[in-house]
């Protein structure tokens, strides 16, 4: 094992051990700001450390930082994660160990962002083919975001706490947060509570309207650590005020709600282990197009999801390794109702559907030789989901639109809607030690995903694509299939006196990939299942130069395609880099980093995607401790006011967002451009 010891005050790369994923209740560990290398399953984690968090307005935005990682980005609290071209749906995002379930349509509560960056201990990345252990549909990989959750060593109850308050210049933004304990060895009690807001952010040549935003958040928990069982109590909960996002049809008026969650492990001996999880996640959602918006026919989105959820999973030892038996499931429903405010009669019942999944799996991970490990797994899904009768006071109407929404909601009620998929996941990943410093991994796995219920159950042509933002209006389909993905892995890494050097080249071929292809309307695309493949590499590179410098390199690249016909996938990154110096001497650190994006010319015709040119940025950051409880951070992103497009933006959909260019024939006329030169402040206490 070699361990590189990185600069304090920036983000870190590190490995951890599958065991750790397995039992979450060693995910404490992640406190050493260190990239360890561990002998089995590498996974990628990268720490929010609060004097650099204070820099992020959204914790997805710490994925750019990880191999093969990256976010759509559709407002400042709306990140969808991606990972190797796949996002949305396709990635399976766990907050706190619970999977955490959008209560928009839309995805404008995004997963990811449920938990603000400086309340996050930590992101956990699953590098390559996810085992099946790691989650449900997990064909774009698993991604688990850890809050910050403090525990004690001493026998007597000892309390503590962290504060932090920053600003950030570009958007006018503030925000505090406090987390405080009351903690021993056995028990931990502790409360923490975060508020920001933001005002529209600027560039280089104006001022992104609408995207300011308002949050607070809370986090309260207890929890338990005895010598055979531990036992765990959280409730956290989101309450997001009017917030933008040009990209998309509405913006945020509201979004409340949290997850309650209950978890207890038992170890019976030395070699058996049950752990048990039960939440619950009621979440309420209000959106509109004239919060932020000049509108002619006003409208709103009132939009509600609850969702229960189990896990059961069993760890014993047997001769061939630790072998993992798991039973999990979720009961989760979503409504959608669209109303006017200048019309009492107006609504349109969007949505009322229910997906149950019920899942096992079996998971074995064995030391075939002293230099060979594998860890291999099955898991079997049953998928069942329905949908409620939907009506639309539009169908009421002697008019071509009256009639076409009376056609579209009698199709769709006398349908049969009870739909039942049984899908199977394989993953493989072998990892061959060709000496102390050198070793090789290979992955395979068979993932498959059950489509969302607005790809099955969007029944009249609307822009409830979850996050798609390319403008269309969308049909579902009832007859749709699930996605089956065969995915291949080869990695090697290299790790000596202070090198580390982690390439990996990847291939999916996914059938019945479920994508909006072309109707008799030009402005509206129906989903439907086609074939496609992802391919491409991504790297992990750092250098310990000497006792006060270091370098990190993360380098991604993925190619997205459509096997059936010529044509790229839509939103796909394009080669991108970051390369970061750091240096620390005394009580000062300091960071300079470039971020660096080819253009991308290979973009979707089907979903008319327009392409953007490459650009590189500059990034500098400072942090000065006082003292062992108290530090300052300080810097300034992209440095020289570069107005640049990341091609994962989205497009301007705010007709008052006049600095950005708007045009109501073209939806997709103007990109929303990156945020110009931004100087933020941290101050940060620990006692």
């Amino acid at each position: 094992m070699k361990t590189n010891k990185l600069t304090l005050g920036i983000l870190s790369a590190l490995t951890v051990n599958h065991a750790v994923l397995a039992d979450d209740r060693d995910v404490e560990k992640l406190d050493n700001v260190e990239v360890v290398e561990q002998q089995q399953n590498r996974e990628m984690s990268v720490q929010l450390l609060p004097e650099k968090a204070q820099s992020i307005i959204d914790t997805p935005d710490v994925l750019k930082k990880m191999a093969g990682a990256n976010v759509n980005r559709n407002g400042p609290l709306t990140g969808l994660a991606q990972y190797r071209g796949l996002s949305g749906a396709r990635v399976n995002v766990q907050v706190d160990g619970s999977n955490m379930q959008e209560s928009c349509s839309n995805s404008m509560d995004a997963a990811m962002s449920h938990v603000p960056a400086s309340m996050v201990d930590a992101v956990i990345l699953n590098r390559g083919v996810a085992p099946v252990s790691t989650g449900i549909e997990t064909i774009g990989g698993s991604i688990f975001v850890i809050p910050k959750n403090v525990k004690g060593s001493s026998d007597n109850l000892e309390f503590g706490g962290e504060a932090s308050v920053g600003f950030t210049s570009v958007n006018s933004g503030k925000k505090a947060s406090v987390l405080l304990s009351a903690q021993s060895s056995l028990h931990n009690f502790y409360f923490g509570a975060q508020t920001e807001t933001g005002d529209s952010f600027d560039f280089k040549e104006g001022t992104n309207f609408n995207t300011e935003y308002d949050r607070n958040f809370y986090l309260l928990g207890y929890n338990y650590t005895g010598e055979k069982q531990t036992f765990d109590l959280k409730y956290n909960y989101n309450d997001t005020g009017e917030t933008g996002t040009p990209s998309l049809p509405m913006d945020i008026v509201y979004a409340t709600g949290g997850v309650a969650s209950i978890e207890h492990s038992y170890r019976f001996s030395n070699d058996w282990k049950l752990t048990s999880d039960f939440s619950h996640q009621n979440t309420d959602h209000v959106m509109s197009n004239y919060l932020f918006r000049n509108a002619t026919s006003r409208k709103d989105s009132f939009t509600q999801v609850n969702s229960n959820s189990f896990a059961f999973v069993l760890d014993t030892k047997i001769s061939l390794g630790q072998l993992s038996f798991g039973l999990e499931g979720d009961v989760t429903s979503h409504q959608a109702t669209i109303t006017s405010p200048d019309n009492a009669m107006f609504s349109i019942n969007n949505f009322d559907t229910q997906k149950d999944r019920t899942s096992f799996f079996t998971e074995l991970l064995s030391e075939l030789t002293s230099h060979l490990k594998l860890s291999s797994g099955i898991r079997f899904t049953q998928v069942d989901m329905d949908a409620a009768d939907v009506s639309s006071s539009v169908a009421m109407m002697d008019s071509p639109m009256g009639r076409m929404h009376r056609m579209f909601r009698d199709n769709f009620n006398n349908a049969n809607r009870s739909i039942t998929d049984n899908n199977v996941d394989l993953s493989f990943n072998l990892t061959q030690e060709l000496s102390e410093v050198l070793s090789i991994e290979y992955g395979l796995g068979y993932k498959t995903r059950s489509p969302s219920y607005q790809e099955r159950y969007l029944w009249l042509p609307l822009e409830a694509t979850a996050g798609m933002a390319d403008g269309f209006a969308y049909l579902g389909n009832l007859d749709l299939n699930p996605e089956k993905a065969t995915q291949f892995e080869l990695g090697m890494t290299y790790d000596n006196n202070g090198l580390r050097f982690a390439p990996h080249f990847f291939y999916h071929q996914i059938n019945d990939y479920i994508q909006g292809t072309p109707t008799n309307n030009p402005k509206v695309l129906k989903f439907n299942n086609v074939d496609a493949k992802l391919y491409g590499a991504d790297l992990e590179f750092s250098y310990q130069i000497s006792d006060n410098m270091a370098i990190n390199n993360v380098t991604s690249y993925v190619r997205g395609e459509r096997r059936d016909i010529n044509d790229n996938l839509y939103r796909i990154a394009p080669l991108n880099t970051r390369i970061e110096l750091t240096y620390g001497r005394s009580n000062w650190n300091f960071s300079g980093e470039l971020v660096a994006y080819q253009a991308q010319d290979d973009v979707s015709v089907t979903n008319q995607e327009q392409t953007t040119p490459g650009y590189g940025v500059t990034n500098l950051t400072a942090t000065y401790g006082f003292n062992d409880k108290a530090n300052i951070a300080f810097g300034v992103n992209n440095v020289f006011d570069k107005k640049y497009y990341n091609h994962l933006n989205g497009y301007n959909r705010n007709n008052l967002n006049t600095d950005v260019g708007f045009d109501p024939t073209n939806p997709r006329a103007y990109r929303l451009p990156g945020e110009g030169v931004n100087i933020y402040a941290t101050l940060y206490l620990h006692w």
